[in-house]
C-alpha cells in the first residue's frame, strides 16, 4: 500500500467516525471559506509547514475580517504568532483531551441531549488540564476572544489522523460542530477523494477518556514539507541539552525501528524537548502518529563534511 492510499484510508476512518455523531457525510467548512471567518480555532497542525494555502487563508482572514485566531499545537509557529491572538501549547498526544475540554467550555450553555451532558459532566477536568498542559484560564480566554465573532470555524489538522484515539477525536470534532456555532474543516481538505462507508460500522457514542499518552525524553515531530529540501533536525537549546548534542553536530536519530542521520541545528524560536524532523527524503509510515519518542546519538562533533 502506498502512502497516498494509506493517508486516504486514515482520512476515511476519521470521517466515518465523524459521521456517526454528525449524521452528515462531510464537515461544513472549506479551505475557501477560511478567509471569510472572523473567529478561528486551529489545532493539530504546524500550519506553515503543512499547508501554505491554509496559512494564506488565515492571514487573509486576519487582515480583511480582523479574525480572532486561536492556534493550538505542541510546537510554536513563528509565522502564526504574527496573526494569532492566543497560542495554546499542549502536550504531544493530548488532542483528544484538549478537544474534550474545548467541547466542555464551548457547549457549557447549550441545551444538549442527556447522553452528551453525561459525557461532558463525567470528564475529569483536573486530569485533562494537567496532562494536556492547558489550564482553565486559557479556555476562559478562548471564550473571551471568540465571543463577538459571527463566522466561526474550527480547523483540525492532519496530526490527529494517525493518533491512536483518532476516532474519538473525530467524534469530539463532530460534537462541537453539531451543537455550537462553529463550522468544521479537516485538513488536508480531501473529502472529495473519499468513498464513505456506512456509519453503522462505527459506534455512534463518545468513548470515555481514561488516559492521555505521555511523550517523555527527546521527541521528534515528523513533517513532510515538500516545499523544502532541508535535511536538518531543528530543535531548541533545551532539546540539545536533553539529547547531549550541540549545534552543528552530525547525529543519528532512531525512532519506530529505523535510524536516520541528520545534522542538528539549534533554533532560538523553538522551546522544549521536541525537534522538527523533515521526512521528504525518508519513508515514514503514514499510519504512525507524527510525534515520536526518539533516541539521539552523536556521530561526530560539529561535522563540516556532512552539512549537505
Amino acid at each position: 500500500m502506498n502512502s497516498n492510499s494509506s493517508t486516504l484510508e486514515l482520512f476515511q476512518r476519521f470521517m466515518n467516525a465523524y459521521s456517526a455523531i454528525s449524521d452528515n457525510k462531510s464537515y461544513s467548512g472549506s479551505l475557501a471559506s477560511v478567509q471569510d471567518s472572523d473567529g478561528i480555532i486551529l489545532l493539530g497542525t504546524h500550519v506553515t509547514a503543512e499547508s501554505q494555502e491554509l496559512f494564506q487563508a488565515l492571514e487573509s482572514a486576519s487582515k480583511t475580517k480582523d479574525a480572532k485566531i486561536l492556534y493550538a499545537h505542541p510546537i510554536e509557529d513563528t509565522a502564526m504568532s504574527q496573526i494569532a491572538q492566543q497560542f495554546m501549547k499542549y502536550e504531544p498526544g493530548a488532542e483528544e483531551g484538549l478537544l474534550a475540554l474545548m467541547a466542555y467550555h464551548l457547549l457549557a450553555d447549550v441545551n444538549l441531549p442527556e447522553s452528551i451532558k453525561e459525557f461532558l459532566g463525567d470528564l475529569d477536568l483536573g486530569y485533562l488540564e494537567a496532562e494536556s498542559n492547558i489550564g482553565e484560564e486559557e479556555f476562559e480566554n478562548m471564550l473571551e476572544i471568540m465571543k463577538n465573532s459571527q463566522m466561526k470555524m474550527m480547523i483540525i489538522g492532519s496530526d490527529v489522523m494517525a493518533h491512536p484515539r483518532a476516532q474519538n477525536i473525530a467524534k469530539l470534532s463532530a460534537l462541537i460542530e453539531k451543537y455550537s456555532d462553529f463550522s468544521l474543516l479537516i485538513m488536508p481538505d480531501t473529502k472529495d477523494l473519499v468513498d464513505y462507508v456506512g456509519v453503522s460500522e462505527v459506534v455512534s457514542t463518545l468513548e470515555a477518556i481514561d488516559e492521555l499518552p505521555e511523550f517523555n525524553g527527546t521527541v521528534i515531530y515528523n513533517i513532510d514539507n515538500r516545499h523544502s529540501s532541508d535535511k536538518i533536525l531543528h530543535g531548541s537549546a533545551q532539546f540539545a541539552r536533553a539529547a547531549k548534542i550541540d549545534d552543528g553536530d552530525f547525529i543519528s536519530v532512531s525512532f519506530a525501528g529505523v535510524t536516520i542521520e541528520r545534522r542538528f541545528k539549534v533554533e532560538d524560536e523553538l522551546k522544549g524537548t521536541i525537534a522538527i524532523n523533515p521526512t521528504f527524503d525518508i519513508s515514514v509510515d503514514p499510519n504512525r502518529y507524527k510525534f515520536e519518542r526518539s533516541q539521539i546519538n552523536k556521530i561526530n562533533q560539529n561535522s563540516e563534511s556532512n552539512n549537505e
